[in-house]
């Protein structure tokens, strides 16, 4: 059976070398992995309008499948946000800001949410696969690069007493909103490439 090639559209190269990393390769399900570097805009709408639209974009870019990652963190006490909208509230009052919004409130949940948008080219359905993990919004370590390692130093997941950022990458890898995400893909390519046998 021929091996179907996917353009992972993302500018981010740490979500392409996550990617990779729980994949364990550029290959799976008879399906290649390619990557595609491109900043896609984003539309201020629901998740779900928003991982559509972009991974309809991409596919419109690359003319051909197209699969995009689209992540979100959520404050509960916040009703969601900044969910899909995280990098624009970074960049505009930065890690410390955003746990200086929560002084107020007892309650400092959150949730980090992965979704992957996978369709197989222009003007066909878009498929989605989100992977969430629960955990609460804490302060950043002074010691951490905070520029690279961007809200997962402010994350601390469920079960865990240290945060995101500080986590072994393999042992993220294995636990993490992406990871969740990934799996979904993979049963769903796992079962088109069986159904293609029959």
């Amino acid at each position: 059976m021929p091996v179907k090639e996917i353009n992972f559209v993302t500018s981010n190269a740490l979500k392409l070398k996550e990617v990779r990393a729980i994949l364990g390769n550029n290959s799976f399900c008879n399906f290649k992995l390619l990557h595609y570097s491109l900043e896609l805009p984003e539309l201020q709408a629901s998740p779900t309008e928003i991982a559509i639209n972009k991974c309809m974009t991409a596919a419109n870019v690359v003319q051909g499948p197209a699969l995009i990652d689209d992540t979100m963190l959520t404050f509960n006490s916040l009703n969601g946000l900044p969910g899909p909208y995280i990098k624009a509230f970074i960049a505009q009052i930065g890690l410390e800001g955003l746990v200086r919004i929560l002084t107020d409130f007892q309650d400092k949940s959150a949730q980090v949410s992965c979704t992957f948008g996978y369709t197989e080219g222009p003007n066909h359905k878009v498929h989605l696969f989100t992977g969430t993990i629960n955990g609460k919004i804490v302060a950043p370590s002074p010691y951490l690069d905070t520029s690279q390692s961007s809200w997962g130093s402010i994350f601390q997941p469920d079960g865990y007493h240290i945060n995101y950022a500080m986590m072994d990458q393999d042992e993220k890898n294995k636990i993490s909103h992406r990871y969740k995400a990934l799996m979904l893909l993979k049963e769903y390519f796992m079962k088109q490439a069986n159904e293609r046998l029959d």
